[in-house]
């Protein structure tokens, strides 16, 4: 596996899911893609996708615990790449740090993960500033208001589900003298209620994108419906991939702690993974960024828990 390319140092995705999902930008709890552990282990090739918990309480930090599970994750990525013929340096492992401290990207970052993900612009903006030397990713729900910060984060976003959040984003980018990076969240098991863009609209959403000054779409997301057996999320990941195949895009945002196996065995190139490297997450944001700007409106679905 390698580090996300690109350059800067600064992920939960907008989907149809609840936000305390890892990798998801659902509502305001959790962007991994997030299932819930206790139904992770059914159906994964390798058993619990949990992993060990990485403290006691949810929210505390052992760096060695997470190391420990940054290792078990890894060997499990190569092992999934493995049976399809893949090299596992194609895949780059976003952990995923919603709710917890700084100290977790720390400890994180210590065990050989140099690409983080955050839920809140605000949490992102803060610990990008206590720990430096960090490639970002934005997985919860893009608020135009906050676009400046993921800008100036150098973060890719990987929940770009709007014009006007792509608006936003070249506009602030321009301003800043560089280029912001998304990928483009799709929905591809037509439910009514969940973000992103459906394949039907794709060609025209992607030409939108593409004349928007200071924005560079560089591949897709997808937050599945949930599903007990990871097995069932494998469609999803299936249809997104052909669906970047088709539009000449490179990168693959899929798979969270319960079924990322399955999504690198259907091409992801990025997973957002949290509980399994970090353990049971905080039940709710503490500190200064738990109010004000960033918090998202009631209602709106922001990040999930990979």
């Amino acid at each position: 596996m390698t580090p996300e390319t690109g350059p800067h140092a600064a992920e939960t995705p907008a989907g149809g899911r609840s936000p305390d999902r890892e990798g998801s930008p659902g509502a305001p709890d959790v962007l991994e893609g997030f299932h819930s552990p206790a139904s992770s282990s059914a159906g994964s090739p390798t058993g619990s996708s949990a992993g060990s918990s990485a403290g006691g309480p949810a929210g505390v930090v052992d760096p060695a615990g997470v190391a420990a599970n940054v290792a078990s994750v890894t060997g499990r990525v190569a092992a999934a790449a493995g049976r399809v013929g893949r090299d596992p340096a194609e895949v780059t492992l976003v952990a995923v740090a919603k709710l917890f401290p700084p100290e977790a990207v720390r400890a994180v970052v210590a065990a050989g993960v140099a690409d983080v993900g955050e839920n809140y612009a605000q949490d992102l903006e803060r610990k990008a500033a206590a720990v430096p030397g960090v490639r970002w990713h934005f997985v919860g729900r893009l608020q135009r208001n906050k676009a400046g910060v993921l800008v100036d984060a150098g973060a890719l976003v990987h929940s770009l589900d709007s014009l006007a959040g792509a608006r936003a984003l070249g506009r602030r980018a321009v301003a800043a003298g560089t280029v912001a990076r998304a990928l483009v969240q799709v929905e591809v098991d037509d439910r009514e209620a969940a973000h992103g863009v459906r394949p039907a609209d794709l060609d025209a959403f992607l030409a939108g994108c593409r004349a928007v000054e200071g924005l560079a779409v560089e591949g897709l997301m997808v937050m599945p419906a949930p599903a007990d057996d990871p097995e069932a999320t494998r469609p999803a990941f299936r249809r997104t991939a052909e669906l970047a195949a088709r539009t000449g895009l490179p990168r693959l945002s899929m798979g969270m702690t319960a079924d990322f196996e399955v999504a690198v065995e259907e091409g992801a190139t990025l997973i957002r993974v949290g509980t399994a490297l970090f353990g049971p997450r905080p039940t709710g944001r503490q500190g200064p960024s738990a109010r004000g700007a960033g918090t998202p409106a009631p209602g709106a679905p922001a990040g999930g828990a990979p």
